[in-house]
């Protein structure tokens, strides 16, 4: 190779050498981007992750809500209140009700729990609407027995009860007398069973 040749192979080198490291040179210290950075509302909408979940099964639940009574007040032994009791059942909602025939009772009880000694006086009147079918009577001295037909699916539907009174024997024992709820059966099945109501009265020595 002649004189000339070789420098002119030697040259060559050098100038590709020097392109290749202008080339990596601007590639280092190119300048960063003057782009913005994505907002919230740039960046593409996220679709929520949905988690399947089992749907509970529902259980019965009251078919009554709190029930109100109305007291007699004394109750003398050997004797009787005025009739002046009043039961209130409400339904717990618009379908606690199933459209069939149903049952419960309401006892009486005087504070030793006896049931003998006392007992409903007076005859009872019952306000209900006629969805319910509702009646009304004594199945024993001291049980009340309220029983219906049907319901109303789309209404909350109330029972009153007037008319009573409570007698005492001489022996009933003194004190507060008990109401309790019970004999729920039918479409009043899932009522509460031996639910305490408010004292309808007391049992007193005298009047």
């Amino acid at each position: 190779m002649s004189e000339r040749t070789f420098r002119a192979a030697v040259a060559g080198v050098l100038v590709g050498a020097l392109a290749l490291a202008v080339v990596v040179v601007l590639a280092v210290f190119q300048p960063p981007s003057t782009s913005p950075l994505p907002t919230l509302e740039s960046l593409p909408a996220q679709r929520p992750t949905t988690v399947a979940t089992s749907t509970p099964t529902p259980t019965p639940g009251h078919v009554f809500g709190d029930v109100g009574v109305t007291p007699v007040g004394r109750v003398p032994r050997g004797g009787a209140s005025g009739a002046t009791l009043v039961l209130r059942f409400v339904e717990s909602s618009v379908d606690a009700i199933p459209a069939a025939v149903g049952s419960l009772t309401v006892t009486l009880a005087d504070s030793g729990g006896s049931g003998t000694t006392l007992a409903f006086s007076g005859t009872p009147a019952l306000d209900a609407p006629g969805s319910l079918g509702a009646k009304v009577g004594l199945i024993a001295g001291n049980i009340l027995l309220i029983s219906i037909r049907g319901s109303d699916s789309l209404n909350i539907e109330p029972i009153t009860i007037t008319g009573l009174g409570i007698r005492a024997t001489p022996d009933a024992a003194l004190g507060p007398i008990t109401a309790t709820l019970g004999g729920f059966s039918g479409s009043l099945v899932g009522g509460v069973a031996n639910a305490v109501l408010l004292s309808p009265g007391t049992v007193t020595a005298g009047p």
